[in-house]
């Protein structure tokens, strides 16, 4: 049992991230309709949303935490 609280700890930052995650899609979709799906701003919060996801993967990636080489 001694696995349960890094368990509950892992749903929290996973739901943490899931949130940010979300918050940024929404930003993308409005910015989308506001200023068109080519534009700067679009663009930026795209690159934004990319960039958030792959942190969160790279941070914490099931493989990454038992030490597997890519």
């Amino acid at each position: 049992m001694s696995g349960y609280p890094e368990i509950c700890a892992s749903q929290e930052i996973s739901g943490i991230y899931s949130e940010k995650i979300e918050e940024k899609r929404q930003k993308l979709l409005d910015t989308a309709k506001e200023y068109g799906t080519f534009s700067k701003q679009t663009l930026k919060v795209s690159q934004e949303l990319d960039q958030l996801i792959i942190e969160i993967q790279e941070k914490y990636s099931p493989l990454r935490e038992r030490g597997a080489a890519f």
